[in-house]
């Protein structure tokens, strides 16, 4: 009897000891909720290199005064692709993976805090920004962008952002911070307990469902991607399969230019 108390005792200690780890990290995630639903990207320079000489530098100004950089590259009068980046994407891996696409003009930024941008990224900057972004944007070509792309939580902006005369591409795509969240930390971080409340608001943009392309690029967001054309029965998805980035999205902006 001693040894079977002994041994049940030993397993709720153990148990007490895994609880307290458990919530100590689920408490630590929730202080730090800010910082990880928003996280600053860092100058990848890699990419910065590959893109030199090849994309032009431009800047888009905040009416708080923050100034973004980005880039631009391709013809000047093309249509213009309006890329948002995922939360911790350097707006230059985009355009480095890609090189260019013919007869389209991309265009990207990094947000606030992100890359050599200044400022704290933020639930409270995190939309209202997007809108600047799409102004800038427009003004590179002196028209509203064709084509509105985002990456991740890139996805959120880029469906919030565009209106009927946009074709969207949500890339690997969320439906809000907090599940990109419950996908990164799972168990340890509940939905319930997320906070940030960015998210697609498909009840608001009344968007034509054959607007929408998802493309399921990388495979370790395979499963997610799935779960969310699932949300939105009737959009075209596409799969990068054997493709390259740059051959993938071509072929996703020439079908939907000859539309």
């Amino acid at each position: 009897m001693k040894v079977i108390k002994g041994f049940f005792s030993r397993i709720l200690r153990l148990a007490g000891i895994l609880a307290v780890i458990y919530v100590s990290m689920v408490f630590y995630l929730a202080l730090t909720e800010r910082r990880n639903a928003y996280p600053r990207a860092i100058p990848h320079k890699e990419a910065r290199a590959t893109i030199e000489g090849r994309a032009q530098g431009i800047s888009c100004s905040l009416q708080d005064g923050t100034v973004l950089e980005g880039w631009k590259m391709g013809e000047t009068s093309a249509p213009t692709l309006l890329y948002y980046p995922d939360a911790d994407e350097d707006a230059a891996q985009f355009l480095a993976e890609l090189d260019s696409i013919p007869g389209i003009t991309l265009v990207s930024f990094n947000y606030r805090g992100s890359g050599n941008n200044k400022g704290t990224p933020s639930e409270k900057t995190f939309s209202p920004d997007s809108k600047e972004i799409l102004e800038c944007a427009t003004q590179v070509n002196e028209a509203t962008p064709k084509f509105i792309a985002g990456r991740g939580t890139g996805a959120i902006l880029a469906y919030n952002a565009s209106t009927k005369q946009n074709k969207l591409i949500l890339i690997d795509p969320v439906k809000s911070i907090a599940d990109a969240l419950v996908y990164k930390y799972g168990v340890l971080y509940p939905k319930f307990l997320v906070r940030a409340g960015d998210s697609i608001n498909t009840g608001e943009k009344g968007l034509a469902i054959d607007q929408v392309g998802i493309l399921l690029d990388r495979g370790q967001f395979s499963d997610r991607g799935h779960i969310f054309a699932q949300k939105f029965q009737g959009a075209t998805v596409w799969k990068r399969d054997g493709d390259s980035f740059r051959a993938a999205l071509t072929k996703i902006i020439q079908s939907q230019i000859s539309d």
